[in-house]
């Protein structure tokens, strides 16, 4: 079953996850700056061991995030590609494949961001309607 919604929610988690990722290395780093200058009491072994924690568990959820978004995309796909209308297609592939803002498929087909929404509303009216079993727009106003 493909959430429209839901992908959606996958797609913005994703640069935060990664964001969060670099955030806790850096911070590792820091740490690990400080603690090379330190006498060896063990101090900074639990700020290491905290942080070593921390970024598996980061690296966990972004894993969880981008297999669930990958499942749904692999779904999504061929469901695609059985939408006759080309430019219906073409958005649903960049947005929902390619991960591009509204925006940037504006700028990517030479139209108005509003005629984008158009096309992504019609696109995703159509996948439900033909494939009520595979595909829910589940939290968007059709």
């Amino acid at each position: 079953m493909v959430n429209l919604y839901r992908m959606r929610q996958l797609m913005r988690q994703v640069p935060r996850k990664l964001w969060q990722i670099e955030q806790e290395k850096a911070r590792a780093t820091k740490i690990t700056t400080v603690l090379t200058g330190m006498s060896r009491s063990g101090s900074g072994k639990n700020q290491v061991e905290d942080g070593a924690i921390k970024l598996a568990e980061l690296k966990e959820a972004y894993a969880a995030v981008a297999n669930e978004l990958h499942y749904m995309q692999v779904e999504l796909i061929p469901l695609i590609d059985t939408l006759e209308d080309a430019r219906l297609s073409a958005t649903m592939r960049l947005r929902y494949i390619n991960g591009y803002s509204q925006d940037e498929i504006a700028d990517a087909i030479y139209v108005a961001d509003r005629t984008v929404r158009r096309y992504l509303m019609l696109a995703e009216k159509e996948l439900c309607k033909r494939y009520p079993d595979k595909v829910h727009a589940d939290g968007v106003p059709l």
